[in-house]
């Protein structure tokens, strides 16, 4: 029987054991599942890491090919949900996050609304990535996302029927659906043009770009004033560039690699003044 609310992932099998033993294990033993279904869209996970999903009940769907998995996933992710009758989704990285305990009062509060959190720290990441769209659709970006705080696509609560939209969107406006990186722009252009409630940072706590710092004591993650970290999330698009070495769910795991830390603080805050600077200038 359906249930009313559903988890929806990606994974290939260079991240399938991650993916089961470490973000799927934190999530049956910290969050309350019973009205909650857990699915997995698969890029070429092994026959073992779906024989094991399948154990605990996860939904296999299988992924399209033709372009970058970051991409993919929400267009593949969409037409399940289309044949669907869920209420609300959780859309999340399957290879970088853990969870450290219960958010599924999440799925009832704000039920109208995309639910999403900001980067705290200035990346400059739509000067990045704008550029690569077509001249004329980014005079069109820039008019919604100047200025603006980025919203983070790896966690996502939303209504399903807003959901689909957004995916069905991302297919249509991402021409390039090779490379890493357009599949946010088009997440935040159409969340800025929709009802978006900011949810408490600890439900999508990126270490690489909070300004306020975190706690990692007996491999549990915390935030500066002692609340513990809900979804911890090791973001970024190279692996040795993750501040946390080790990231995992339980003893022995999660250590901080302070050279990467430190290193990226330093640079997204001369990003900051830099975009300080712009704007001064432009006035």
């Amino acid at each position: 029987m359906m249930k009313s609310h559903v988890i929806v992932t990606s994974s290939d099998s260079k991240y399938g054991d991650f993916l089961v033993n470490q973000w799927l294990r934190s999530l049956e033993e910290n969050v309350n599942l019973r009205n909650i279904d857990i699915v997995v869209i698969d890029y070429g996970l092994s026959s073992e890491q779906i024989k094991e999903l399948r154990r605990h009940k996860v939904l296999i769907v299988k992924g399209s090919k033709g372009g970058h998995v970051v991409t993919l996933r929400f267009k593949d992710s969409g037409q399940f949900l289309t044949d669907t009758k869920y209420d609300q989704i959780l859309f999340i990285d399957g290879g970088d996050v853990i969870f450290q305990d219960d958010f599924s009062n999440i799925f009832n509060k704000d039920k109208d609304t995309f639910r999403v959190v900001p980067l705290d720290m200035e990346v400059m990441f739509f000067e990045a990535f704008i550029p690569r769209f077509p001249l004329e659709f980014q005079r069109e970006l820039w008019n919604v996302l100047k200025n603006k705080p980025v919203f983070n696509a790896g966690v996502i609560f939303a209504p399903r029927r807003w959901f689909i939209d957004l995916c069905k969107q991302i297919d249509t406006l991402v021409s390039n659906k090779n490379t890493y990186g357009p599949d946010q722009i088009i997440v935040n252009y159409v969340l800025y043009q929709s009802k978006v409630k900011l949810i408490d940072k600890k439900y999508n706590f990126i270490f690489g770009t909070e300004r306020e710092g975190f706690i990692i004591r007996d491999s549990v993650f915390f935030r500066r004033n002692g609340e513990k970290i809900i979804i911890a999330h090791n973001a970024g698009h190279d692996s040795f560039l993750r501040p946390i070495h080790n990231f995992g769910y339980g003893k022995g795991y999660n250590r901080l690699k302070y050279p990467v830390y430190v290193g990226r603080r330093c640079v997204f805050t001369i990003f900051r003044l830099m975009r300080i600077l712009q704007q001064f200038f432009k006035l």
